[in-house]
């Protein structure tokens, strides 16, 4: 197979922010190709598959996607070295869904496909010299042209690689699919000094559930053992049953917005462009919208975005985090930088 070579827009990641980028380019009227690394779109996601229930207030995806309600966030701060001791419990209202994240990719990338944006699978960016790029497909590096770069390639941004911009701070993700002893109708989040910088999640889906958890990368630490330990532990307390149905892993971006987010023709988006929040690592939402706003290549709308202040906010606390971790009250630092505790609302000095 061969592309054209010339375009207008060329979009690197067919994730929420890639697919939503060529979508709105293609609906404008520009010549678009969307690029993915994977060879079958949406596979194998490191993704907690959790999105707030507004993201679909306010944009419309099919029913299909879905694969649970759920109404709140209940958190949990545990002491796994102690026989898993928990230290304290809270529960916040966290209306949202689960979704299926192969379902969910496939479907955006088949949506900018319907309004014209061509769509390629198994096509690795390489490097980019002014407005040519070089693209790895079937074995083969092909020369394009193109007047826009979208970068939506995730906290590892290949093409921020190829222009020089250091990569951004990030937590490593390990995530299994396990069967549930019973249904459920929260989400579950584990704080644990073990766990530095991140946190342990359960995220049920009908009968089973995505469990997880992202740590500070350190040759110190391994995150499938942590894992592991963090699993047997809900096995021993009854809430999973035995089996493993997958296992996936990936990096999730900390530092905040990058400082430039359009560098010579390139524009960045989603988690290249550091949108996860810095504290819980949730992207989907902001990535959906800002790849809208990416596609129209409106960099002012995205750098000043509904959630800029969000994540700023996000940022500074995770700052206060890092820098009291090994203090002797670690509730105390939950309390004051995580989410679902008072604490997280006030500003930091």
């Amino acid at each position: 197979m061969q592309v054209d070579v010339e375009w207008d827009v060329l979009v690197v990641g067919a994730g929420p922010a890639g697919s939503c980028a060529a979508f709105t380019a293609a609906s404008l009227g520009a010549k678009t190709l969307l690029i993915d690394s994977k060879t079958r779109i949406g596979e194998q996601p490191h993704c907690g598959e959790f999105v707030p229930r507004q993201l679909f207030a306010e944009w419309v995806l099919p029913k299909e996607s879905i694969m649970q309600h759920v109404h709140s966030m209940e958190t949990w701060i545990i002491d796994l070295n102690d026989t898993g001791r928990v230290l304290r419990k809270t529960v916040v209202n966290s209306p949202g869904f689960l979704i299926d994240r192969i379902r969910f990719d496939k479907e955006l990338a088949r949506r900018a496909s319907s309004v014209g944006a061509a769509v390629l699978s198994a096509a690795r960016f390489v490097r980019k010299q002014v407005d040519l790029c070089t693209l790895h497909v079937q074995k083969k590096d092909w020369t394009i042209k193109t007047k826009v770069i979208i970068a939506a390639d995730g906290a590892l941004s290949s093409v921020a690689s190829a222009i020089g911009i250091n990569r951004a701070e990030y937590l490593r993700g390990v995530q299994v699919e396990a069967p549930l002893s019973e249904l459920m109708d929260r989400t579950y989040v584990f704080l644990c000094r073990d766990l530095v910088g991140g946190y342990g999640w359960l995220f049920p889906k009908g009968h089973v559930a995505n469990v997880g958890l992202g740590v500070v990368p350190s040759i110190n630490v391994s995150p499938r053992e942590l894992l592991d330990r963090l699993l047997t532990w809900l096995h021993e307390l009854g809430i999973l049953r035995s089996g493993r149905l997958s296992r996936t892993s990936g990096v999730i971006p900390v530092s905040g917005i990058r400082p430039q987010l359009v560098k010579e023709n390139v524009i960045f988006t989603g988690d290249a462009a550091g949108l996860t929040h810095p504290i819980t690592g949730a992207g989907i939402a902001q990535a959906v919208f800002s790849g809208l706003e990416a596609g129209k290549a409106a960099f002012k709308a995205v750098e000043t975005s509904r959630y800029g202040g969000n994540i700023a906010h996000a940022r500074s606390k995770r700052l206060t985090m890092m820098s009291m971790w090994n203090e002797p009250d670690f509730a105390k630092v939950c309390g004051r930088t995580w989410i679902a505790f008072n604490g997280y609302r006030k500003r930091e000095s």
